[in-house]
């Protein structure tokens, strides 16, 4: 019996930090690059569920269809089929955050509400497919009988390393470039400069021919595929080393909610403050695994529960104490009209 954390447990806690670490930044950079142009995202829930609904039953559907392809039997093949399964994730939050634009712009609805609905809407949609395609009437969505976890497990001749690195696959990849970008562009560049001025005075803007409402379809489109990869990121590997997941019960798109208040709308910011929440993530299912090993320890420092709500309780703490120092973008939410300047 363990008295102390292990090559196993070392590697599985920094294994779980990346994916975490990778999906929780890219959904509070979703809803910082949409809130910095001036839309309130409380949609990020719904843009996470629909990104990792879509990606992985996009990969279900495949690789059941076809399973001698190459993508389901061999490594290469397997990175690509990630490759494409995020590329699908990308595309579907990219149209879903369609629905909250055009109502928020064009229709000029309040954006709570709107986005509040839309979460509810991505649930309950994502279940519908689901048991269609499934047959089962449930919210748990699974690879079936896929098995890819072979493809994604490396013999590097150190336990550590084979276990920090099990599960990396090329979209992990490509959110860790695809936060390097979106940290440029927010704080590097012409766009992201006009994207924030959108978010403080829209009048001016609109007075030196920027397009406002141009800028915030485009802040909205940019957070929502960046929350719908994220969510993917991280419920692929959920099914392919973890087990299923239920669609009804994600949580994570209010927690980068909170990650990106706790942030202050700040590219930067928001790196450390959801690379905290990730580590709280990570330690989770690590120390409980951990802590199995112990059966004859029963309290509330032995429950599961307790470390799984650790992230949350962290999340309510923390908006407490420093929201009221929070600079939220002063035209958040309120609907610009050319005509009322």
């Amino acid at each position: 019996m363990p008295s102390s954390f292990g090559a196993y447990d070392w590697g599985s806690l920094v294994r779980y930090f990346i994916i975490y670490g990778i999906g929780f930044i890219l959904g509070s950079y979703g809803g910082m690059f949409s809130e910095c142009s001036g839309i309130i995202n409380i949609a990020l829930e719904g843009s996470m569920v629909v990104g990792a609904f879509s990606g992985v039953i996009f990969m279900k559907l495949v690789g059941e269809a076809n399973p001698t392809s190459f993508l389901v039997t061999t490594t290469a093949g397997v990175q690509l089929f990630f490759l494409l399964a995020g590329l699908v994730a990308i595309v579907v939050g990219i149209l879903f955050s369609y629905l909250l634009s055009f109502v928020s712009i064009k229709l000029k609805a309040n954006q709570t509400i709107v986005g509040t609905a839309l979460n509810t809407f991505a649930v309950a949609a994502c279940t519908i497919i689901n048991t269609s395609i499934t047959g089962i009437d449930s919210p748990e969505v699974s690879l079936g009988s896929l098995s890819l976890s072979q493809y994604l497990s490396p013999d590097t001749g150190n336990e550590f390393f084979n276990f920090a690195l099990m599960g990396l696959n090329v979209a992990i990849i490509i959110g860790f470039i695809a936060i390097i970008v979106l940290w440029l562009v927010m704080n590097k560049t012409r766009f992201g400069l006009r994207l924030r001025a959108c978010g403080e005075n829209p009048a001016a803007c609109d007075s030196v021919g920027i397009n406002v409402k141009r800028m915030r379809y485009l802040g909205t489109l940019i957070g929502s595929a960046a929350a719908a990869f994220g969510g993917f990121i991280i419920f692929s590997y959920f099914d392919i080393f973890v087990g299923n997941w239920q669609i009804d019960a994600l949580g994570y798109g209010f927690l980068v909610l909170a990650i990106e208040i706790f942030g202050n709308w700040k590219a930067t910011n928001i790196i450390f403050a959801a690379l905290f929440f990730a580590f709280f993530s990570a330690f989770a299912p690590t120390f409980t695994s951990y802590l199995s090993t112990f059966p004859q320890i029963n309290s509330i420092l032995t429950n599961r529960a307790f470390y799984y709500m650790l992230p949350y309780l962290l999340a309510f703490l923390s908006l407490i104490f420093f929201s009221k120092h929070s600079h939220v973008p002063k035209a958040e939410g309120i609907p610009y009209d050319k005509s009322e300047k």
